[in-house]
């Protein structure tokens, strides 16, 4: 049997992961005092997607944090100057799974750590509807009781939009990301007492419209994943945050936190990763903002 097919095979696969960096990569890695991790779901169920973790592979990674002496801070704490030795990182879940509360709370007050949670509003207490599943396997959504409870330990909640849809495939003359932006924050400022002024755009997206609308609306920060913020061009409406997910372990953690010689991998895995998961908007698409209450 001829080895050429096996070799042209290899040198395609090799030619496209080098295009996919070439094309992913950010200009420059934003230098952050504090690190910003984001988790989604924390079950051991069998899931399609890879934007879980298994509980005890999140407690193993909750550990490793602990043991090298990182210490958990809020976003309002990551708005401050800190000093380059400091070990501290935010730990951020979004979409507000119910097991955030059921799997993920106990493990992160077992080591004195707390977390911030992006809420889609009109989801809570809900079936991930708006997700695209494939068996239809859904998952519920933290209730408005357990997000007061986890308030209460120093968790902290902000938007992740009412509907979750990828705001920049919304028309801007439509009023739809002003809506999906405004109720949010309405909604949680309504049910837990506090200014909310921290976002998190879904599936990681943003344009410059959406950045402009978070700011007009009252947010101080806005969230993505593997943003295109540069050293040359800081951002706050663009801040960037580390995925992780189900083949993650601490090694890996280990790398996205040092930024060392293999960090590009792990950067191009958390691009290529976004690109597949904002494919729910093309399913699902948006929804339709002429019936809705603006």
């Amino acid at each position: 049997m001829s080895f050429i097919p096996y070799a042209i095979s290899i040198i395609l696969i090799l030619f496209l992961f080098f295009y996919l960096f070439w094309r992913m990569k950010p200009k420059k890695n934003l230098t952050r005092d504090v690190q910003i991790l984001t988790y989604h779901k924390i079950n051991d169920d069998f899931d399609w997607g890879i934007t879980r973790q298994r509980v005890n592979q999140f407690e193993r990674g909750i550990k490793f944090l602990c043991d090298q002496g990182y210490r958990t801070v809020s976003l309002e704490e990551d708005l401050k100057p800190a000093k380059a030795s400091d070990q501290k990182v935010v730990i951020t879940f979004d979409d507000g799974y119910e097991d955030v509360y059921s799997n993920a709370f106990p493990i992160l007050q077992k080591y004195g750590f707390t977390a911030f949670v992006f809420v889609i509003t009109g989801f809570v207490g809900k079936y991930n509807s708006w997700d695209y599943n494939l068996g239809r396997r859904r998952k519920r959504h933290l209730s408005w009781k357990q997000i007061k409870e986890m308030s209460k330990y120093g968790f902290g909640f902000g938007s992740h939009t009412v509907n979750h849809p990828d705001l920049t495939k919304i028309d801007p003359l439509s009023g739809g990301v002003e809506y999906e932006l405004r109720k949010s924050k309405e909604v949680l400022e309504d049910k837990l007492g506090n200014e909310v002024v921290f976002l998190s755009y879904p599936f990681g997206r943003y344009n410059q419209f959406v950045q402009e609308e978070a700011k007009r609306l009252g947010y101080k920060r806005a969230y993505a994943l593997c943003s295109k913020n540069t050293e040359d061009g800081f951002q706050p409406f663009a801040q960037n945050r580390w995925g992780i997910y189900l083949f993650d372990s601490p090694l890996t953690l280990k790398i996205k936190l040092d930024r060392g010689r293999l960090f590009w991998i792990e950067d191009l895995k958390g691009r290529i990763i976004n690109r597949f998961a904002s494919g729910t908007s093309i399913l699902k698409g948006s929804p339709d903002y002429s019936i809705l209450e603006q």
